[in-house]
């Protein structure tokens, strides 16, 4: 049920590159209008980190994953009968609720259930198997959509989703929750450690930043910019965001393994995740220098290099109790998801301000957005390279 939760929380996160298009024409929505109404999801699923966090510590991942799978099943339904942009905002903001415990839950059970020493591994598994649902949401939406249209795409989905949350609830007897019986107060004060620990921020936020950058594109402006820079036709755009995402389970399925294995040759558990971040950011120079020249390679790269940094949250973890796993995870979560609602809706911001000719955006707009957040991605992580270059190898 974690695993395939996740799958449901990547699903609906990225099905707006595909119906996107589909709502700005039927509901006459401008690229400021679809920025927000896509990073809506982002927004509550950012803000509800905390809270989740702590009720994982204090319950365990089997109610906590139940409860939010129910959640992602009324959203899907409020935005499957929707005709409005408020009520398509109800619905978006349900599921990125819904969703928004679906990996924390996965990492929590991951984490009370298997060995200390192939942590990493089995998150990468973990992962992989829930990163499907963004191949899902992909070439497969596109042809569900055409077979029985988006709105019943999404209720099919919606109750998929919520069959699942009660196979979810049915494993609450296997749970030990690591800070059963602690107050309110108590796991507030554990949150206050954790975003007062200098070490979170020098090991979290620029893999978050790196990480928010490509969901804001994976869920929406990468199928913008296939049709209007790229030149790519509908068909040819859905099948690069089928391989982007199977890309994106590559990553998931061999970062971790990789990460155990060189922590236990005496790499430093810092290296793999600063390669990451770095090739990462060679291959958004390459789409930006040249956007035609095989795409379907390029954003494969992109999406393997951004999705093999979930070691940090092992790594991060490692740095606090076992009672404040769950909380120290989802705070690093946050930190993604909130750069992921700023940068998608910033993109959009942005290209509001050029010109839109045939529904289609303007190149320049394009390029303003994403050179500065090139940028940033590039001071942060020498920022972060030389706070930890000095990190020694762990022994053994």
């Amino acid at each position: 049920p974690f695993v395939f939760g996740y799958f449901w929380s990547y699903f609906f996160r990225n099905i707006n590159a595909v119906v996107g298009p589909l709502l700005a024409g039927e509901f006459a929505l401008g690229p400021r209008e679809l920025g927000m109404l896509t990073a809506t999801y982002f927004l509550t699923f950012a803000a509800a980190q905390i809270p989740i966090g702590m009720a994982l510590d204090r319950f365990g991942p089997s109610r906590v994953c139940g409860a939010l799978l129910l959640t992602i099943g009324a959203g899907a339904t409020v935005f499957g009968f929707a005709h409005g942009m408020g009520e398509m905002i109800v619905g978006r903001a349900l599921l990125g609720l819904g969703a928004a415990g679906m990996l924390m839950s996965c990492l929590s059970a991951v984490s009370m259930w298997t060995p200390q020493a192939q942590v990493a591994t089995y998150i990468g598994f973990a992962t992989a198997v829930g990163g499907t649902g963004a191949i899902a949401a992909a070439t497969p939406v596109q042809l569900a959509v055409e077979a029985i249209g988006w709105r019943n795409t999404f209720l099919v989905g919606a109750s998929l989703a919520a069959t699942l949350g009660f196979a979810a609830l049915a494993t609450a007897r296997w749970v030990r929750p690591n800070a059963a019986g602690q107050s309110l107060a108590q796991l507030l004060q554990g949150v206050r450690i954790i975003y007062s620990n200098r070490r979170f921020w020098v090991l979290g936020i620029t893999p978050s930043i790196l990480l928010g950058v490509f969901l804001s594109f994976q869920s929406l402006w990468a199928a913008t910019w296939l049709r209007d820079v790229a030149g790519l036709e509908r068909i040819a755009v859905s099948n690069v965001l089928t391989i982007l995402n199977v890309s994106m389970v590559v990553g998931f399925f061999t970062c971790g393994l990789i990460s155990d294995r060189l922590v236990a040759r005496g790499w430093a558990p810092i290296t793999p995740v600063k390669l990451s971040i770095a090739l990462g950011l060679v291959a958004q120079v390459v789409i930006m220098l040249a956007p035609g020249w095989l795409p379907t390679l390029t954003w494969a790269v992109y999406a393997y290099a951004a999705n093999s940094m979930l070691p940090m949250f092992a790594i991060v973890g490692r740095e606090f109790s076992s009672a404040l796993t769950g909380r120290a995870n989802t705070c690093l979560n946050l930190l993604c998801f909130a750069a992921a609602f700023i940068t998608q809706w910033l993109i959009g911001a942005i290209l509001n301000l050029y010109p839109v000719l045939d529904g289609r955006y303007d190149t320049q707009g394009y390029y303003t957005a994403w050179i500065t957040l090139v940028a940033l991605q590039i001071v942060l992580l020498l920022r972060m390279h030389l706070a930890t270059r000095t990190q020694p190898a762990p022994a053994g």
